[in-house]
């Protein structure tokens, strides 16, 4: 008996990616986490990965970055509590604090590795379909990295990849305190700025909310399915030992 393509397409097996959300994690444990779970992935001792995380106030500053687009020396950044790392991602400089939802996606793009751009495109797809449960449209641009509404930048975008296993991901500006947008020049363009969900919508938005929005988005949009069957402390134990090789060769983009 001959099936439909419609039918065929259906009993195809989706894949599937483990959910874990880590709550608030410090900047160095969750890269230093990352770098592990992406090198455990190559070995195939992790499957797909899609960690929801929430950092202290933070700054980074990608390998294409310069620490003259933060505004502020050390003295003031201990004064206003926060950190600054220098990091292996794309891009320039880049805020996290409470109130933003950042996703880290350990995935092995196997055959897919050459179609870097394309996958760039799903993660800021993700971004514009969450943006779209408030009522927001974001958009890109080609020539500056992240999703913008107006002049503004709602969400940060920044990976690396390693063998053909990405890292890094994206920052959602759910509910933060933009204050500290205001001691950098945001991903090294002085004329534009940053803005919220909260901000644009004039009411409350929870990272909670957020994260079941961002799920429900890079399920349907990578067309796997999502599991939560691992906790932040069994991802530790999988990562214990595995360390990435410093002569793995790493991609760094931000498009």
């Amino acid at each position: 008996m001959m099936t439909s393509p419609h039918t065929k397409e259906r009993e195809e097996p989706r894949g599937s990616i483990q959910v874990i959300r880590t709550g608030v994690l410090e900047y160095q444990d969750a890269w230093d986490l990352q770098r592990a779970l992406a090198a455990a992935r190559r070995q195939g001792a992790v499957s797909d990965l899609l960690l929801l995380v929430e950092h202290p106030p933070t700054y980074t500053i990608g390998r294409r970055g310069s620490r003259s687009n933060l505004l502020i020396d050390d003295a003031m950044l201990a004064a206003v509590g926060a950190t600054r790392h220098e990091i292996d991602r794309g891009g320039d400089i880049t805020f996290h604090g409470p109130g933003q939802l950042v996703a880290y996606v350990i995935r092995d793009l196997g055959h897919r590795q050459r179609r870097v751009r394309r996958y760039v495109e799903m993660i800021e797809t993700v971004v514009i379909d969450t943006l779209r449960y408030y009522g927001l449209e974001g958009t890109i641009d080609r020539a500056l990295p992240g999703v913008w509404i107006g002049r503004d930048k709602v969400a940060a975008l920044g990976i690396a990849i390693s063998h053909g296993v990405t890292y890094h991901g994206f920052a959602l500006n759910v509910e933060p305190d933009l204050r500290y947008f205001e001691y950098m020049i945001p991903c090294g363009i002085p004329d534009r700025g940053a803005t919220s969900i909260a901000r644009l919508t004039g009411r409350a938005a929870t990272i909670d909310e957020a994260a079941e929005r961002v799920i429900e988005s890079f399920s349907r949009i990578f067309e796997v399915e999502p599991c939560s069957d691992l906790s932040l402390d069994d991802l530790r134990r999988l990562a214990a030992g595995v360390r990435p090789h410093r002569e793995d060769p790493i991609l760094r983009t931000d498009r």
